[in-house]
């Protein structure tokens, strides 16, 4: 399974939707949904879980989402109003995110377990483990 998934945007004069974003996710992993938004300014990273894959699709606005594994190293994705995709994160893989702009973030994300809250599946590292500091900074080309 590939992990970002660019979905079809329907537009009209009322708007804009993208549907069916979760049909990437087999039938039997199809757990929880969850609804967060983040501000400009904050990166909310790094964490992993053992047991649980994540999948994020951002509604409004643009986040850059960070993936890191031993395996493939730091990679950046952007996704959000202007790129409509699902980014697919493995259990395993440390995962965070910023936003990208001056405009809060509206994540919509699945989960493939429902969250314990007596036994959270959730380790933390700080946001410049992996990457420095400025991997979440804007890149001015």
């Amino acid at each position: 399974m590939t992990r970002v998934t660019t979905l079809d945007k329907f537009t009209d004069a009322r708007g804009w939707s993208v549907n069916d974003i979760y049909s990437i996710v087999p039938k039997e992993q199809r757990c929880q949904v969850n609804y967060s938004i983040l501000y400009p300014g904050v990166v909310k990273a790094w964490h992993r879980h053992q047991y649980q894959d994540d999948y994020f699709f951002v509604l409004h606005g643009m986040a850059q989402v960070g993936v890191y594994s031993d395996e493939n190293g730091a990679e950046k994705h952007f996704i959000g109003e202007h790129n409509p995709s699902v980014i697919h994160i493995k259990a395993g893989e440390w995962h965070g995110l910023t936003v990208v702009g001056s405009k809060p973030v509206g994540l919509l994300y699945f989960v493939t377990n429902n969250y314990n809250s007596s036994k959270p599946d959730e380790e933390r590292a700080p946001h410049d483990s992996f990457v420095g500091h400025d991997w979440w900074l804007p890149e001015n080309k």
